[in-house]
């Protein structure tokens, strides 16, 4: 009765498990090139389906002492291919998890960079239009806008009449839009709360 593969590589890893290299270079070759086939399927690289072979055939030489020579030798091999296959595609999705999470951040950081270098650019714009305000409608709209000080109060530090505060306030204002609506500087109306009387 002719021997099956499965009673050839029973005698094969009998042999393998006292620690014969020729042994192990016969169950190489017998299985090498399949498995590798096996793996670039789903893997679709060369060079991931190699080692995915190496692997599979360190982990067979680690363990040689813990083999069973009456089970498949052939179904062991393929299972272990199989679970270094999935635990690549796993690392994979980790990755590009990770990659994209990264990505997200970084988009989002990038974005409130922005943000805010528009909105320092912005703040700077509109101090230099304040600065260049006639001093009595800057001291006016400084009182108002940055010391929070109501109308009737302005008016009687500055001995000027409330109307004159109001007019004052209204002017700056218009003024500061005015300015930053020549420059096209998308975005001015930010500050159309800050600017409000």
């Amino acid at each position: 009765m002719p021997l099956t593969s499965q009673h050839i590589d029973s005698k094969t890893v009998q042999a393998l498990q006292k620690g014969d290299v020729r042994a192990f270079d016969e169950l190489f070759r017998k299985y090498s090139e399949r498995l590798y086939l096996f793996s670039k399927k789903y893997l679709k690289s060369d060079e991931e389906a190699h080692e995915v072979v190496q692997e599979v055939f360190l982990y067979v030489w680690e363990k040689r002492n813990e083999l069973k020579p009456d089970s498949s030798f052939n179904a062991y091999v393929f299972t272990i291919a199989f679970n270094l296959v999935k635990k690549h595609f796993n690392r994979k999705a980790r990755e590009n998890k990770f990659m994209d999470e990264q990505l997200y951040l970084f988009l989002d950081a990038s974005e409130n960079l922005d943000r805010e270098i528009d909105y320092k650019f912005l703040l700077e714009k509109v101090e230099r239009i304040i600065d260049s305000l006639p001093e009595r409608r800057k001291a006016v709209f400084m009182k108002r806008k940055y010391e929070g000080l109501p109308i009737k109060q302005i008016a009687a530090e500055l001995s000027i009449s409330p109307n004159t505060v109001e007019n004052q306030l209204s002017a700056a204002q218009k003024h500061i839009q005015s300015e930053l609506e020549k420059e096209k500087l998308g975005g001015f109306l930010f500050f159309s709360l800050f600017l409000a009387i």
